[in-house]
Parts: structure tokens; sequence; C-alpha cells
């Protein structure tokens, strides 16, 4: 069984299972709140908080934090002492030092504090794909000096910070197994950052779906987003910006170059391109749309004309990439297509067959092709009577003509009957959804399109 596997089961692992069962862990929220006192016995404060450093594979307890009074946060009367000076911490803190000789203490350089750097903040669930809070820190001694060994990222900790661990012994449903992550899969996002957020290694953020990588990046700060999305290859960033939330997304873009936003719509299909620039300021999408067109000005032409389009028409959700191949063709020349392109192809069921005058002719599916007789022209196996949607048809008309027909996806032409692109099923559906019901689909509902015209 994979370690991945083992924590997914158990909630936590059998290493920081056994070494709460030993008594040499213990949660950080049962140490707050013990007293501080010198070596003279003097209580000094109550313990508010511990500072960490990077130690030799864990985060190392550094220090002390301790509030002189009640009011020693708001009175600015937090002490903080090095483990240096520190004798013992056990059911109360001693300190080495008498009251009159303790330094005046201040964060180092690559010290951090456990409550602003890593209580209550977000990380990210790599078996269950999820963001999470962490609710209490798991502390134990290795080699001398207390670590940080795990998060508790589950109900219990809540439990434990408000002093109510009694009472899932008197309510039954409250008795919950420990969900502790191990420290070794935290991983900070920036060590500049001074906060550690991410549990996934960067380098496999990739091998996400777009969608779950957009959900993680809803999550973070702004640094966050951007050390993930910095990190993701240009297909892969393209993909998660189309799923990432629209207010989101419209911060991320305003603090890019346009150089960088035309590079990721230069590999995002030419509908969610217009989609996004629309909602830009218009001069900002103008300036992108000529930066675009300096890599592609095909890809950029047809965004531009995209834009065009009102946004509930079938040619505000067209994609004007699409497989076509010309009458006189042979059905091998069409697989021949398929398997120079399907790399990179969601949707394969149907060809087009365009004139010489790109006008639409026909079509045919993937079931005729495999069943056709390689050496025929694609014209002796296409439906010739296409149904088609025009530019200016509604979302409504668009769905209806797919269901009625049972479509897949379904062709926009002009007046002149050329081609122009095709609405696919999956488009119109989440056009004419009510909110209400894409609000509780799946997050992997929206599937990656790639349809080119080739």
């Amino acid at each position: 069984m994979s370690e991945s596997k083992s924590i997914k089961n158990n909630g936590t692992r059998p290493e920081l299972s056994e070494l709460l069962q030993s008594g040499r862990a213990r949660f950080f929220s049962q140490y707050i709140g013990r007293d501080v006192a010198d070596k003279d016995g003097r209580v000094l404060g109550k313990l508010k908080d511990f500072t960490i450093r990077p130690g030799e594979t864990l985060m190392e307890v550094s220090g002390v934090v301790y509030g002189e009074g009640l009011f020693s946060k708001v009175m600015g009367h937090d002490v903080i002492v090095s483990m240096a000076n520190v004798e013992s911490i056990d059911n109360s803190i001693k300190l080495k030092v008498s009251m009159e000789d303790i330094p005046p203490g201040r964060l180092a350089e690559n010290e951090m504090l456990i409550r602003d750097t890593i209580l209550d903040k977000q990380i990210v669930d790599i078996d269950d794909l999820k963001v999470v809070r962490v609710n209490d820190v798991l502390m134990a001694w290795i080699k001398g000096s207390l670590n940080l060994v795990g998060v508790d990222v589950g109900f219990n900790g809540i439990m434990r910070r408000l002093g109510l661990m009694w009472l899932p012994k008197y309510v039954k449903p409250l008795q919950l197994p420990e969900h502790i992550i191990s420290w070794s899969y935290i991983d900070p996002l920036n060590a500049t950052l001074r906060k550690v957020h991410l549990k996934i290694p960067r380098k496999n953020v990739n091998d996400l779906h777009p969608a779950d990588i957009a959900d993680i990046i809803e999550e973070l700060d702004n640094k966050g987003r951007f050390t993930i999305f910095k990190s993701l290859d240009e297909e892969t960033a393209a993909e998660t910006l189309e799923e990432v939330e629209p207010d989101v997304r419209s911060n991320m873009l305003k603090q890019m170059t346009v150089q960088d936003v035309a590079d990721i719509m230069d590999n995002m299909n030419p509908d969610d391109a217009a989609d996004i620039l629309i909602t830009m300021p218009h001069e900002r999408a103008s300036e992108v749309l000529k930066q675009l067109c300096s890599i592609s000005k095909e890809h950029a032409s047809d965004i531009r004309d995209l834009m065009t389009y009102r946004e509930n028409s079938a040619g505000g959700m067209m994609n004007t990439e699409f497989i076509y191949i010309h009458p006189d063709q042979k059905v091998a020349e069409a697989f021949a297509k398929l398997r120079a392109y399907g790399h990179d192809i969601d949707m394969i069921y149907y060809l087009y067959v365009l004139d010489e005058k790109e006008r639409i002719i026909g079509v045919f599916s993937l079931r005729d092709l495999l069943l056709a007789d390689p050496q025929k022209p694609v014209k002796d196996i296409m439906m010739t009577e296409v149904i088609s949607v025009v530019p200016t048809s509604s979302r409504e008309e668009v769905a209806n003509v797919l269901s009625r027909y049972d479509l897949l996806a379904i062709p926009v032409v002009n007046n002149e009957n050329v081609m122009l692109g095709i609405v696919t099923f999956d488009d119109a559906l989440e056009y004419t959804l009510p909110e209400d019901i894409k609000s509780r689909l799946p997050a992997n509902y929206h599937r990656n399109r790639r349809i080119h015209k080739v």
C-alpha cells in the first residue's frame, strides 16, 4: 500500500498515531495557556505561541512566546524567549534565567509564529483534492528538540482549541477519528512568503485536473495564486484560468502584463478567449489582441470575430476550430487526419465536409468512418442534409436543436452556408442550465475541449 493510500484510509499516519499514544507528541493547543516561570519559579505569564524555524527535516521550535497579564497582546507585552533560555517544556514552561535577566527577544529573519503562519491557514489535501483548514498543530520531541510533525485538519482540532474535548465522551456522534497530515507532506509555497498553505509539491500540481487547480487557486491568497499559476505549463495555465471563478480571474488578469495575457490566450480555444476578453476593459482587451496578433494572426482574428457576437447567441457560444475534410478525399485520409491531430482533440465524433468555398455540404460520424471502406471518397459516406444554426440563433434554439436531433455538436453557418464554427452540447448545456443547477454539478463537469480546424 502506498503512503498516500495509507493516509487516505486511516486519516492519520501510523507513526503519528504512535507518537500520540506514546505521549511524546502533544498538540499546540495543549501547550497554550500554560504558566511560564523563571528559574526562581516566579510565574511571568501564560504561553501564547511558539516561534519556529526550518530545521534539518522539520520545522523546529526556536522559542516560546508568553504574555504578561490579561491584556498583554493589546498592551504589547508579549515576550519572546529563545529555546536556549528554556529549561523545560512540560505542564509549565520553565526558563533558565531569572526574570531580570531575560534578554529582549524578537523574531529572527528565518523565524515564524505558529499562529500567524500555520494555524487556521488553508492547505490542500492531496488525497481528497480539497482545501482544508489547519485546526491544530501536532508537536513532538525528536533528537532533543521540539518539532512540528503534523497538522490537524479534523473536527477534533476545533474541539480541542475550544476546550471541549470532554464533550465527545458524552455525545457519540462527536467521537470522530483524528485527521492529521504529516508535516512531511507540507510544502511551503515560497520560502519568502513566511506562510504555509500547500501540501502538494508544486511539481505535482500540473498533474491535477485544471478544474481542481482552479479550486485551489480560488482558495489561496494573491501571492499563493501566482506562485501556483506560474508553476503550470502554458496549456494547463490556460485551461485553469478558464475554470477560475470570474471575479478571481479578473483580478489575476489585471495583475498580469499584456504579454502574459496574450500568451495565455494563445493556448485557449477562441470562444473561451473571447468570453474572457469581453469582460476586460476595451482598451486593455485591444492591447492583448494586438499582442496576440504578433503571435498568431489567425487565432487573434478568430477571437476578434467571436467578440462581435452576443454572448447568448450561437455565434457567442461557438468554437471556430473544428475538423473538416474535402468531399473527394478518401476515408483513409480522414483517418490520417484524426491520427495526426487526435492527440489534443477531445470530441472527434463528427467530421464536416466542406467545398472549396468552405460551404458545408456534408457531415459524417466517427462510427460512419470506422465502418467505411478506406478507399471510398468521403462524399460516399457523408450525410448531405446537415442540420445547422446561424450565428444569431438564440442559445435556447441551439439547445433545442441539439436535444431534438440527439447531436453532440452543431455547425454554425452564415447566409452563404459557409461554416463558421460549432457549438458543442456541453457548451450549450452550460449556457442553458440555471445557475442553481450549475452550482450542483461536480467540479470536473467542465471538460476540456480541443477541437481544431484541420
